[in-house]
């Protein structure tokens, strides 16, 4: 299997027009992002649809400022792919996606009901303060 993909595209006219002259009419996967937070998962024509939903007057193009696009060679996983994103990323940040797409029931598997997970300590997130050297 072949992936083609581009990430963090920032959006502007330059990178608009070397998306429809990269992919022309190939199909795949795209996230539309603010900053690094997904705002929108499609799927189509990426170079089409990501033109499109920067065409003033669409219902997202005030949303998002960067754009990362997948293609597969093989379009069955196109599909599963999106359903895949859809639903690893919570409801609030694809806030702009209606559905959220399905696997299907038959190959879910389902944890221990009621089941918690086990407590840990999570670590600080962020830089460690460097100490300063004494003279």
């Amino acid at each position: 299997m072949r992936l083609d993909y581009g990430i963090a595209w920032p959006r502007n006219t330059l990178n608009l027009k070397k998306i429809k002259k990269d992919l022309g009419k190939k199909t795949g996967v795209y996230v539309l992002t603010h900053g690094a937070m997904p705002m929108y998962v499609g799927k189509g024509q990426i170079a089409k649809r990501v033109k499109g939903h920067a065409r003033p007057g669409s219902s997202k193009t005030k949303y998002w400022d960067h754009f990362s696009w997948f293609v597969i060679d093989n379009s069955r996983f196109e599909s599963q792919l999106e359903v895949i994103l859809l639903r690893t990323l919570p409801f609030y940040v694809r806030s702009l996606n209606r559905q959220t797409g399905s696997l299907g029931k038959k190959n879910r598997i389902e944890p221990v009901p009621k089941s918690r997970p086990d407590w840990i300590k999570l670590p600080r997130l962020g830089h460690k303060r460097k100490n300063k050297k004494k003279k």
